[in-house]
């Protein structure tokens, strides 16, 4: 019944708008966003994934990208509309270098035209450090200006652990928090199990156990993101100059 009773509330777009989503790995983009996606596609938006690293970490690269390439497919956006790195500096795991990772964000916003930007917030849903670098990169180029001033950009919210696999049932703690709401529908649902099937290097029995009680298959909850105050502690960001 909370599919029917739970009423979504959209970002604030206008008609056909041209989005970057940016994610770290390949899979990110089903276990993580896949209700957005999911409502953006069917409002008529175009799509654009940037993955920053292959996922590389047990020699399966080149396998996880082309998995990227087809469950993107089964989501709603075309495989050329997929970017996916493959950057010896942005290795799966390995730290990233946040004004590297920056320089390459802002070049896909220019390029691509991006009407809006949505990715990581300050946590990265499961406290991942590359999660958090595509936060902190894009954090960086907003507080410092270099994002042009008409590109929206949203982050997707954060949750504490004990809400992330009650499933459709986190929509009772989720609905009112967050300024933007998605709420998958069944035929959504079914299009993110089978996006998960394409990334079959990485469905070990745990993520049988996600795609079925994860809220993220469920629900989306997404906020504005926030000028970072430019602090002692985050002074790199006046550091930065873009040309």
């Amino acid at each position: 019944m909370l599919f029917f009773a739970v009423r979504c509330r959209p970002l604030p777009l206008s008609s056909s708008n041209r989005i970057l989503l940016i994610i770290a790995h390949p899979d990110d983009e089903t276990m993580f966003f896949s209700p957005t996606i999911r409502a953006l596609v069917n409002a008529g938006h175009r799509i654009f994934v940037l993955c920053i690293s292959n996922g590389n970490f047990y020699g399966k690269g080149k396998i996880r990208s082309r998995e990227l390439f087809l469950a993107a497919k089964y989501l709603g956006i075309s495989s050329s509309d997929v970017t996916c790195l493959d950057y010896d500096e942005f290795e799966d795991g390995d730290k990233w270098n946040r004004k590297n990772l920056s320089y390459i964000i802002l070049r896909h916003i220019e390029v691509l035209s991006a009407d809006v930007v949505i990715s990581f917030d300050n946590y990265g849903i499961s406290g991942h450090h590359n999660h958090i670098s595509c936060f902190d990169a894009l954090q960086t180029v907003y507080s410092i200006g270099a994002v042009p001033s008409d590109v929206q950009i949203f982050v997707l919210d954060s949750i504490p652990l004990f809400r992330k696999y009650i499933g459709i049932f986190d929509a009772l703690f989720s609905f009112g928090r967050s300024p933007f709401f998605y709420m998958a529908r069944f035929r959504d649902v079914a299009a993110c199990w089978r996006a998960m099937f394409a990334h079959r290097s990485q469905l070990v029995w745990f993520r049988f156990l996600f795609i079925f009680f994860s809220r993220y298959v469920y629900m989306n909850s997404l906020r504005r993101i926030s000028p970072l105050p430019l602090t002692p502690r985050n002074s790199i960001v006046k550091k930065f100059k873009f040309q």
